[in-house]
């Protein structure tokens, strides 16, 4: 059974690290004089849960960041005569020590806490993206002061029929608008915000999306609520599920669905946003003109890596004669190109680890508590949505944007080493910041959440 929370677990830690990360989700770049404090934060209260509050750790997810820090020695080491390799060896061991253990030192509290900051992070974010778009193109009057668009660094334009933005916060809508839209479809959990809140972090965050004319966001908007709604429906196959009357409402939305489907589907793909991300993608694999940056970037990359095609060139090496940032040569878009370049055949194998440990460590997590279905798809989304837009995008070039890929190992974490029948007893509608109750023996969720 559970013990006493204890002081490093409490309210206070959990307000601070969630409030820790809803300022990374606003402002994930940019000013490192407050970021770089923020991670500090987060990390020192995440390992005083697992040293002094004695927080159990997994060893599945050890294991990821145990390889995760192994590739960044291996990237340094090969690298140590590079000009940026202090730059990528900062990023990589920075996002895993701090992120790790932010993983292993949460519970079901923490989890709570998380969701409920994010969602309301995300709430924010999309309703001042929204505001500032309706201001510049003059549908609403500006009401938006003018010094906090100097500190979110606002930026507006217009590119081929669609508006664009620049923002500190646009680019965390990679993973906060896909997430929160599934978050939206799943069922009512006790470490989800309610329903109400889903739903409107859902709308806003489609809205700030389609508004920002970032191509990656709308791609994985569309693309990975998709997928997760596919792996949870044929994840249902072959089980016993409870079959259930339906409610009243439950029947209204569904008519009202499919209704709305036929009209709301044409509509939305000949948004202008959504056809220009498709003919970014369209461009890419077939090179033509509009992505013809990114397809030369592509083919120096694979050249450069051959010159060393096992040990690679190590973290921070340049390309003579191509650069994308006269500032940072060692940069470049394509993440998983440079990554290959980077470390070479022996860096793949090592990355093949971590993501086949990783995937481990949330099927077992899942496996052991199927109650935890709902929290399991919501965070996956933020994920998976990341690492596809990392592809052509240097999203976690920022370690302000590592939270999504860390968030479902932090739930598997809590999966693997809380049994249910040990589980917090917490009210499905608070949103957790400051509840202390522990009832031991109850489940965290509903007997009807195993359904999923």
């Amino acid at each position: 059974m559970i013990a006493e929370e204890n002081r490093a677990t409490s309210a206070p830690y959990r307000f601070i690290v969630a409030a820790g990360i809803a300022y990374m989700m606003l402002r994930p770049v940019g000013h490192g004089e407050i970021l770089y404090p923020v991670l500090a934060v987060v990390a020192v209260l995440s390992l005083g849960a697992i040293l002094v509050g004695r927080q159990r750790t997994s060893t599945e997810v050890s294991g990821v960041i145990c390889v995760a820090l192994v590739i960044a020695i291996y990237g340094t080491v090969v690298g140590a005569q590079n000009p940026g390799v202090e730059q990528h060896a900062t990023v990589w061991f920075l996002g895993t020590l701090v992120f790790g253990v932010w993983a292993l030192g949460a519970d079901e509290r923490m989890i709570k806490a998380l969701m409920f900051a994010s969602a309301w992070a995300t709430i924010c974010l999309s309703a001042l993206i929204l505001l500032y778009v309706g201001a510049q193109t003059g549908i609403i009057p500006s009401i938006l002061p003018s010094w906090l668009m100097d500190e979110t660094n606002a930026g507006f334009n217009v590119e081929d029929g669609s508006t664009a933005i620049r923002l500190y916060g646009l680019s965390t809508l990679v993973a906060a608008a896909p997430m929160w839209v599934v978050a939206s479809l799943v069922q009512n959990h006790p470490l989800l915000p309610k329903r109400v809140v889903r739903v409107i972090a859902a709308v806003l965050a489609v809205g700030a999306s389609i508004v920002g004319g970032r191509n990656a966001i709308v791609v994985v908007l569309v693309i990975v609520p998709i997928v997760i709604m596919l792996v949870r429906r044929f994840g249902r196959r072959g089980r016993n599920v409870e079959r259930r009357a339906p409610r009243p409402g439950a029947v209204l939305l569904g008519a009202m669905a499919v209704i709305a489907i036929p009209v709301a589907v044409p509509l939305m793909f000949s948004n202008a946003a959504i056809q220009k991300a498709w003919g970014s993608v369209v461009d890419y694999f077939s090179g033509n003109s509009g992505q013809e940056a990114r397809v030369d970037q592509s083919a120096f990359l694979i050249d450069a890596w051959l010159k060393e095609p096992i040990t690679g060139n190590g973290f921070g090496a340049v390309i003579q004669g191509f650069s994308r940032s006269e500032d940072r040569p060692w940069n470049f878009e394509l993440q998983y190109h440079m990554y290959l370049f980077q470390t070479g055949l022996v860096g793949v194998v090592l990355g093949v680890l971590l993501v086949g440990l990783a995937i481990r460590a949330i099927v077992r997590g899942f496996r052991a508590r199927r109650d935890l279905a709902p929290v399991f798809l919501v965070s996956v989304s933020a994920a998976l949505a990341m690492v596809i837009a990392n592809a052509t995008n240097p999203y976690l070039q920022a370690p302000g944007h590592m939270w999504s890929i860390w968030l479902p190992l932090m739930v598997a974490n809590v999966a693997l080493l809380r049994p249910k029948q040990d589980t917090l007893d917490l009210p499905p509608n608070g949103h957790g910041l400051t509840d202390l109750s522990i009832r031991q023996g109850l489940n965290v969720s509903n007997a009807r959440a195993t359904g999923d």
